[in-house]
């Protein structure tokens, strides 16, 4: 038979006959039709009462009607994301291309580029575009990173690093002078023939017969350390110098005071989680700031809001420092002096061995000294100490070597440099103008033509 077994059964419906996989047989389902029996097979499995079955179907519809309309919104606003994302880039693009005739002097912004010393100069604009330019950076041995070749009208730097010394002449029985440290004696704010070195090359080349060679192996953020190997470097390749000048502590001062340690590099830390594969965890933030679209609706919020003076200032960050660490200064200063001494004995060591005469600098700073300040350096002098941290830290570190100074023959401080000078010299917390390495230039050629003996 191809029917129901009993004439009775032909009125059930598929549910009830066990079609949706209840667990009564159809013979249950026929006898649960009975009112009693009914009662007592749907209190032991509520799953076959009809009424609930049909709720529960209509319930997985639903679902189902559900996922699939959210499936396909958000498919929808993927495709208008992505649509959106090539739009902004094509933007992005087309606004780079338009907008680079109007931007081909443009600086880093910094505040040191407004100080009115350059206001009277007509090659500054040119010098801090191509300031910006000369940023690039690369690995070097042993000292980590110098800039890399950089060929401009206001800044040179050959295949090493090393930034053009105008008039050198470094042929083989030229005057050899080698000078290392910072950004300060890099040339931070000076064009070629404005830095110290510059004014070295010019002093020398009058005072001597023959050629002179000044070469600049300076570079931003290095410490004493980082000259020391420039130095060997140098030696090494028999390449040795008739005088050799340091004039750096700035940046040992920098690097303890973001580390809590005297003898390292700065930014110690972020190099070390470059080098151990250490990374900040990409985030879904992370991502969505980085999309052209988002850059678009942020330009165009900051361009369309009216924004509140005091919503522009921007939130301090809680930086990780010495003090933070809770490392007492007095003794984070006396390490960073032994440090400094101990170098100086080590090229004092190498300039007897190889024949030539080592000097040592403290660098001037604007908030040491006497100099009368102008209203500008005032300003600066109030910034650099602002982070209190930092200004105890270098204080404590000068007036530790200075107390020092005596014991060793070539170390001389600076500081007191501009104390006869009304006019502006600095441009910031540790950088001067081109007239203020003139200035420290010819103290410097003093202090190197004058016997070792006159010192005292």
């Amino acid at each position: 038979m191809s029917g129901p077994p009993f004439a009775w059964q032909a009125n059930l419906t598929p549910m009830e006959r066990g079609a949706t996989g209840c667990s009564m047989s159809t013979e249950k389902h026929a006898m649960s039709r009975l009112p009693v029996l009914r009662h007592f097979y749907t209190v032991a499995d509520p799953f076959c009462d009809i009424s609930t079955q049909s709720l529960t179907l209509k319930m997985l519809l639903l679902s189902r009607c559900f996922y699939r309309v959210v499936a396909i919104l958000m498919l929808n606003t993927l495709i208008i994301f992505a649509c959106f994302e090539l739009a902004t880039r094509g933007v992005f693009k087309i606004a780079t291309v338009i907008s680079k005739p109007t931007e081909q002097l443009v600086g880093e912004g910094s505040p040191r580029e407004k100080v009115s010393y350059y206001s009277s100069e007509d090659w500054a604009k040119l010098y801090w575009y191509e300031f910006r330019l000369s940023r690039t950076q690369r690995y070097y041995p042993y000292v980590g990173w110098r800039r890399a070749p950089f060929k401009g009208k206001t800044i040179e730097i050959d295949q090493n690093g090393v930034r053009l010394t105008p008039g050198a002449d470094c042929s083989a029985k030229a005057f050899k002078v080698f000078t290392f440290g910072a950004s300060d004696m890099w040339g931070t704010g000076a064009p070629n023939w404005g830095t110290i070195p510059a004014n070295l090359q010019k002093g020398l080349a009058k005072l001597r017969q023959g050629p002179v060679c000044v070469m600049n192996f300076a570079e931003s953020a290095y410490v004493v350390m980082q000259d020391v190997i420039m130095l060997l470097m140098q030696l090494r390749s028999d390449n040795v110098p008739d005088v050799a000048l340091f004039y750096n502590i700035g940046g040992d001062i920098y690097a303890a005071y973001q580390s809590g340690r005297a003898g390292v590099v700065e930014n110690l830390d972020q190099m070390a989680a470059k080098f151990e594969g250490r990374r900040k965890p990409f985030t879904f933030v992370d991502w969505l700031r980085s999309t052209n679209s988002y850059m678009l609706i942020d330009y165009l919020v900051g361009k369309l809001t009216v924004a509140n003076p005091q919503q522009n200032e921007p939130t301090p960050r809680q930086l990780l420092t010495y003090e933070s660490m809770g490392i007492d200064v007095a003794t984070l200063s006396d390490l960073i002096a032994q440090d400094y001494l101990r170098n100086y004995k080590i090229v004092n060591t190498l300039a007897h061995e190889y024949g030539f005469k080592p000097f040592f600098f403290l660098p001037p700073n604007v908030s040491l000294g006497n100099k009368p300040l102008t209203s500008e350096e005032q300003a600066m002098k109030h910034e650099a100490e602002s982070d209190v941290a930092l200004y105890k830290l270098a204080t404590a570190v000068y007036q530790a070597i200075e107390r020092e100074s005596s014991q060793y023959q070539n170390l001389y401080s600076l500081v007191h440099i501009f104390d006869r000078y009304d006019s502006l010299m600095w441009i910031d917390g540790g950088h001067v103008t081109p007239s203020g390495n003139q200035v420290i230039a010819a103290s410097i050629l003093d202090r190197i033509q004058t016997p070792s003996s006159d010192k005292k």
